[in-house]
């Protein structure tokens, strides 16, 4: 009984590891992924945790993004607003490693595109 536990806790421990790795950032981070949005002219996003259970892929056409103080005032959140393909209305934080972008044929992971630590539990996709 005393393995099984062990074995539960590591498995919580590894998903919530992977749990808002970039979900918290620096102010320099932010800013650079503001940028980057509008240096690139980035009118879509796929939302999507690939490493949490039965998430599911969510289009996104980004009408603005930008990014506010955290609770912790060390850190910052970036958000997008927009509307998901059957018209419904987002407006909320996210997670730069779950945030994947349209590059030549395949999507990737924004978070890895900025060149910051993370692991979006998915190689690049085609959507």
């Amino acid at each position: 009984m005393r393995k099984f536990l062990i074995v539960v806790v590591l498995l919580l421990a590894v998903k919530i590891a992977h749990a808002d790795q970039l979900q918290w950032i620096t102010k320099d981070q932010a800013a650079e992924t503001k940028a980057y949005f509008w240096d690139n002219e980035i009118k879509q996003v796929i939302l999507w945790c690939a490493c949490c259970d039965n998430d599911m892929k969510m289009l996104v056409n980004v009408e603005y993004v930008g990014y506010k103080p955290a609770s912790d005032p060390n850190y910052y959140e970036f958000f997008i607003t927009g509307t998901t393909f059957d018209g419904k209305k987002i407006d909320q934080e996210v997670d730069l490693a779950y945030v994947h972008i349209l590059r030549g044929s395949k999507w990737r992971c924004l978070g890895k595109e900025l060149k910051f630590e993370c692991d979006p539990c998915t190689k690049p996709f085609k959507f």
